[in-house]
């Protein structure tokens, strides 16, 4: 009976042993469990790091960092209980580098386990994401003095605007670039655009209020002044509350004042021009009665490169120039030269001894330093022109000194092509380029295209 006593209290003993044995003591190591998908985030997104427990915000500053490509260090950070947040705006079109460290602490005080288990050598875990477009954002409007019946609108990025989302309705609306022009019936100080679709990302904006101050605007008078060549009408306006210009098919954002040129006519023609002034106070209409003159050649300096990526630079450097008229230019007796000083003129000169400096009706020339070495790069069409230096006008071209094409005509020494390469800036190795039109553009391949005339597409 004892024996069989003992035998029952054992096993209730145990049993009892096995209900109140306490749970294996298990370190849960801290980890990073949910990180931003792999994809293209937007300035106005978030980047959402959540871990498996709250986090010590005083870690943060030594265990979580956030840089970017463009930028550099960013401090745009939040802690939330077990969430760290990069907040918006994220720099556009960057890459952003992430890296958390074992310095980053949970509240509980352990470290980050930033591998698939600790290590000595403390490894470091690093995340990129790319950043892409921000949404267009008005960048400036005219005028902003007043009320106005015109209001010139200029997003910072491409937009497209249908007319029927304008509120109030505008009687008349033109596109200029990124400018849009709107004429409403009466002054007005605010107007709003209901729908403004990206250009560049699959987005409207809505409801864009655009906001005039409420001065009553005062009228002023237009006043016009024109000229006239073979090829060209050149029109002048100004006038205090004139903001934009219509001259047949083109428009012009004016502030006060511009110049339109109408290119491409012909010599010795008639031709009726109209122009409209849009203006603070409505409407100016115009009508020119134009006869061109009679033909003559014309030149223009269609590309500079001024940065080369080939070394030695200087001996690289070109300016490139195209007669766009019907009739050929002689070069003779002209010099190029740079910031307009008047200093470091340099004679235009033709590189193979015995060749004439005239410049056919829609070739081109090139002008290089005495020692470039560019005779198996310029097509055979090309005239191939030297200064009387290694580099062309002061020293070499830099991108933001005009250069001029100067002759000596009836004695007076001339201006007859100028081009300006610090109005458009280009990457390094990349020329600036122009055409007969009027545009301005980069080259498209590096180093270049001299000797051969491209449009700006």
């Amino acid at each position: 009976m004892r024996k069989v006593l003992f035998t029952v209290i054992s096993a209730v003993f145990c049993i009892s042993c096995g209900l109140d044995a306490p749970e294996p003591n298990v370190y849960a190591p801290f980890r990073c469990v949910e990180e931003p998908e792999n994809r293209v985030y937007y300035p106005e997104e978030k980047l959402v790091f959540k871990f498996n427990s709250d986090v010590n915000p005083n870690s943060v500053a030594s265990g979580f960092s956030v840089s970017s490509e463009n930028v550099g260090k960013l401090e745009s950070i939040v802690v939330s209980g077990d969430t760290v947040t990069v907040l918006p705006p994220l720099p556009a079109e960057d890459n952003i580098f992430i890296t958390m460290t074992s310095a980053l602490k949970s509240s509980d005080n352990r470290p980050l386990m930033t591998g698939e288990q600790f290590s000595e050598n403390k490894e470091i875990r690093e995340l990129l994401y790319e950043t892409g477009k921000k949404l267009p954002e008005v960048a400036e409007i005219i005028p902003d003095d007043s009320r106005s019946m015109t209001a010139a609108v200029r997003f910072d990025s491409a937009v497209e605007i249908k007319f029927s989302d304008i509120e109030p309705k505008p009687e008349d609306m033109m596109k200029l670039d990124e400018w849009y022009v709107f004429l409403f019936s009466k002054t007005v100080d605010s107007f709003t655009v209901k729908k403004a679709k990206s250009a560049e990302r699959d987005y409207e904006l809505e409801n864009v209020k655009i906001e005039l101050p409420s001065n009553e605007p005062e009228k002023s008078e237009v006043s016009f002044d024109s000229s006239v060549t073979d090829t060209t009408f050149s029109l002048s306006v100004t006038g205090d509350s004139v903001i934009a210009l219509a001259l047949e098919n083109s428009y012009f954002i004016c502030r006060k004042g511009c110049t339109a040129v109408l290119d491409g006519l012909e010599a010795e023609k008639n031709y009726e021009v109209n122009a409209e002034v849009w203006t603070k106070t409505g409407k100016v209409n115009r009508s020119f009665a134009v006869e061109t003159d009679e033909a003559s050649p014309h030149i223009m300096i269609s590309e500079i490169m001024h940065t080369p990526s080939l070394e030695p630079q200087k001996s690289w450097e070109f300016v490139e120039i195209y007669n766009y008229s019907a009739m050929d230019f002689d070069l003779s007796n002209c010099f190029i030269d740079d910031k307009n000083d008047g200093k470091g003129v340099d004679p235009l000169s033709a590189k193979n001894e015995g060749s004439d400096l005239i410049l056919r009706s829609g070739e081109v020339a090139v002008v290089t330093g005495n020692e470039a070495a560019f005779g198996d790069i310029l097509p055979p069409s090309a005239l191939w022109l030297i200064v009387d230096d290694t580099t062309i006008a002061d020293s070499g071209l830099t991108g933001n000194e005009s250069v001029q094409i100067l002759c000596d005509i009836d004695g007076v020494r001339t201006i007859v092509a100028e081009a300006d390469p610090g109005s458009f800036k280009t990457d390094k190795g990349f020329s600036f380029t122009a055409d007969a039109h009027g545009k301005k553009c980069q080259s498209e391949v590096e180093n270049g295209t001299p000797g051969v005339y491209e449009e700006c597409r």
